[in-house]
């Protein structure tokens, strides 16, 4: 590989990676834009619902295979501002880091 080819090689890399955050960035704010354009009843509804199956199925004793859906519940519930009080909790016990030791 050519030195030009090389220095290229990060600038390349660096541009994907922004490009990739900017797709993210910009599918979960179209995410929260048709969340927030629910009527409020039905919002208020999935919220309800996920925190009912937060607190039932994603306690310390769940097993371990619940994990990735748990935190997806997790995620999916803090996109709605209604997440609030025993939401916001059950949000930061699914999302929190895992300590390590």
């Amino acid at each position: 590989m050519a030195w030009g080819e090389r220095s290229l090689l990060p600038r390349i890399a660096a541009l994907v990676a922004v490009a990739a955050l900017s797709v993210l960035a910009s599918t979960l704010s179209s995410e929260r834009r048709a969340l927030r354009a629910l009527p409020l009843e039905e919002r208020s509804s999935l919220v309800a619902r996920t925190v009912a199956e937060l607190r039932q199925s994603c306690t310390e004793q769940r097993p371990e295979a619940l994990r990735g859906h748990c935190r997806e519940l997790a995620s999916f519930a803090a996109q709605f501002e209604e997440c609030r009080g025993e939401c916001e909790a059950l949000v930061h016990r699914q999302l929190a880091p895992i300590p390590t030791r």
